[in-house]
């Protein structure tokens, strides 16, 4: 097959969004298909300008894509992003075309909505613009294309429930793990250490984060809280705690994929109390290195057992959250418990696997002449 993937975020390798796209379509290349991938700055109109980067976006990837469809036939488009409405829109008014996937790495429909509770914008003729343009627009990026891939069920329901799709153009492909982390054997000794992992943003729970490591490094001087991902934002992350808790504060520079396994694997805890995750790769890493974890019900973590593969807690319930965490620093049958069934749980996560998943799904779908 020809496929032609277009992407809202950078193709970078060190981000979860990129790294998904990049590992997608060179596997799918190692498959034998052709595969040509686009990023903001191959198709963005104005690049690099700050102010109406949704609005450029959806018209430069229009343009871009009209150009490569004069020079090549594709069997396959997925668009990774919700500015891609117009040229959704537009192309599947076509009678010949390629098929048009909704390819998510998480579902703006859904972040939308979360992002009112978390992240509220107080601005009233904001929320009105918003609500006429970039909401029914990001409608308008799912209920024109033919099918929809996602990397959780949480957001393949929400369209279901919508009456996007029929149930069949719908699919679940999980992302892989790296070899470095599903290398990692079970580790049952551990130390008094709680472990974060992700972007320093409001989306991942960061009033939330705060209020309860500060409970628990409070009433447990010998605990330990390691924080990953932030590039060493010491400022920025000390700037949420009390002064005299710093020092239970680990803010680690950027590490190398064994560096930081090496360091989730020392937790006891993997506390992840994000809003909103498409998947939430950083949850499944630490859950490879043997951490218990407390998380909520978005991406992957909401298809975990609860106080069996980890210990889910509602987005603001900073009460349960904490007794959770004090729970596994001080239980530690159920903190074996939790962290051996997650473990295992994470052993299906190859990108070989949901690589060839995807794979069969395309020739599957454009095989049934949609």
């Amino acid at each position: 097959m020809r496929i032609f993937s277009l992407t809202n975020c950078p193709l970078d390798p060190k981000s979860g969004s990129g790294k998904t796209v990049l590992m997608y379509s060179k596997g799918l290349q190692n498959l034998g298909h052709s595969v040509d991938v686009a990023e903001p700055k191959d198709y963005e109109t104005w690049h690099g300008i700050g102010r109406a980067k949704k609005f450029r976006q959806a018209w430069g990837a229009w343009n871009f894509v009209k150009q490569k469809l004069r020079m090549t036939q594709y069997d396959v488009i997925e668009f990774y992003g919700d500015e891609f409405w117009l040229a959704t829109w537009q192309l599947s008014k076509l009678p010949k075309r390629p098929l048009l996937v909704a390819h998510t790495n998480g579902l703006e429909l859904i972040d939308r909505d979360r992002s009112q509770a978390y992240n509220p914008t107080r601005n009233p003729l904001y929320n009105w613009f918003a609500q006429q343009t970039h909401a029914r627009f990001s409608q308008m990026a799912f209920a024109y294309a033919d099918a929809f891939v996602s990397l959780c069920e949480l957001d393949r329901k929400w369209v279901l429930d919508l009456g996007l799709y029929p149930v069949e153009r719908t699919a679940v492909v999980e992302p892989g793990l790296d070899e470095e982390y599903l290398s990692m054997p079970f580790i049952a000794q551990k130390q008094n250490r709680v472990a974060f992992m992700g972007n320093w943003t409001a989306r991942k729970g960061l009033n939330q984060l705060s209020s309860v490591m500060s409970r628990v490094l409070t009433k447990n001087p010998s605990v330990y809280f390691d924080v990953y991902g932030t590039g060493g934002a010491r400022d920025a992350v000390f700037g949420f705690f009390p002064t005299n808790l710093h020092p239970q504060i680990v803010v680690h520079p950027r590490l190398s994929n064994r560096e930081i396994a090496d360091g989730l694997a020392k937790a006891k805890v993997f506390f992840f109390p994000s809003q909103y995750e498409g998947f939430g790769i950083a949850l499944a890493e630490a859950m490879a290195c043997s951490c218990a974890a407390v998380t909520t019900p978005t991406g992957f973590g909401a298809e975990l057992g609860n106080e069996q593969q980890a210990i889910l807690c509602d987005f603001d319930d900073i009460d349960a959250m904490e007794n959770a965490v004090l729970r596994l620093l001080d239980d530690e049958g159920m903190q074996i418990k939790i962290a051996k069934n997650g473990w295992e749980r994470v052993r299906s996560l190859t990108w070989d696997a949901n690589i060839n998943k995807l794979s069969n799904l395309y020739c599957q779908w454009t095989a049934s002449n949609f």
